[in-house]
């Protein structure tokens, strides 16, 4: 559901966390991730290629590894997003590296502009009250089955989601997973992301990040809350969310290399561990929700102040368990898991 005011927000506190998660958070971490995932591509190619004669196969075979994982994560939860990394990931290891890194940027903007176009279009599909205007035989066939309208992504009575909504979901999904990945090949080779330029560069970076990203990710928050979640202004806001990502997360690789240099070791190892144990802790959010807000308590229970503070929970016990396990172990239980499958023939 992206229509907040659907459920959960019933008091200004509520409202507060909606605003914050909106402008902060939302899209921005994914895209963090992203880039951080597509850094670890990379990473894991050049080691590769001092272990194996065709280091993309053995990467092709790790990211196969990653869809399936992906697919069993599907069952439990529809909101996987390891099937578009790994989808991702396929499609940068089969093209050859770009060494120069003025086309990488140009190939950066490209990307962002077809996302751009594709959520214009789609929105163009729609009318000011939610409805797919029907004057293509390709959108009344591609919407034969599911709802006529944004379905239960923005209306809370429906009970089945928008063809049309849904394909723009999972393509613009893809396509900011990828331009991020490029983004963050592009800060490795440029030995930006390993942290090795001075201070005043990542506060600048910093700065400027979010000088540029911060009024796209807030007018996109102001859009549905001054137009009360009209549906004639459900894409669009997507439309200037977008826009914000990429300078959004320049700014928070400002910030975190920065927090990297100044915070206390002692803080920094846990932070550091719990990173390196991003796969087990993205399933164990998931184990979580399904389980605790989903069996024990009920989707809908919380509201928006109230899963706040359980996402507070969850982080901090991960925080808690993820240096103790990797004093004992080198991986995290999932990480050990995929790389035992992934180095299987070598």
């Amino acid at each position: 559901m992206i229509n907040h005011s659907a459920y959960g927000a019933e008091n200004l506190l509520d409202w507060v966390v909606i605003v914050i998660s909106s402008v902060f958070f939302e899209y921005k971490m994914m895209g963090l991730f992203s880039m951080l995932f597509g850094v670890g591509l990379m990473i894991f190619l050049d080691n590769a290629k001092q272990k194996v004669k065709r280091p993309k196969l053995l990467s092709f075979w790790r990211n196969f590894l990653l869809l399936l994982f992906g697919i069993a994560h599907m069952s439990i939860w529809e909101g996987d997003t390891l099937i578009i990394y790994a989808l991702c990931a396929f499609c940068i290891v089969l093209f050859p590296q770009i060494q120069n890194n003025k086309i990488t940027i140009f190939f950066i903007t490209f990307l962002v502009s077809i996302e751009l176009l594709l959520i214009n279009y789609v929105g163009s599909l729609y009318d000011n009250s939610g409805n797919l205007i029907l004057d293509s035989a390709w959108v009344v066939a591609a919407s034969e089955g599911g709802s006529l309208n944004l379905g239960k992504f923005w209306f809370p009575g429906e009970s089945e989601f928008g063809n049309m909504f849904l394909l723009l979901f999972a393509l613009d999904g893809f396509l900011r997973a990828i331009t991020l990945m490029v983004v963050g090949i592009l800060l490795y080779k440029l030995n930006i992301i390993q942290g090795t330029k001075g201070l005043n560069f990542y506060k600048n970076l910093m700065f400027y990040g979010f000088a540029i990203g911060l009024p796209f990710s807030i007018y996109s928050i102001y859009l549905p809350i001054s137009s009360e979640y009209s549906a004639a202004i459900a894409i669009t806001s997507r439309f200037w969310q977008s826009l914000s990502v990429i300078p959004m997360v320049l700014g928070y690789v400002g910030l975190l290399t920065i927090m990297n240099i100044k915070l206390r070791e002692s803080i920094v190892t846990r932070l550091r561990a719990c990173g390196r144990m991003t796969f087990t802790n993205y399933i164990t959010q998931t184990l979580f929700g399904v389980f605790v807000l989903g069996g024990l308590f009920g989707i809908g229970t919380f509201t928006r102040s109230q899963l706040f503070l359980y996402v507070v929970i969850i982080w901090v016990l991960q925080i808690l368990w993820s240096k103790p396990i990797l004093d004992k172990w080198r991986y995290g239980p999932l990480e050990w898991l995929w790389r035992k499958l992934t180095y299987l023939f070598v």
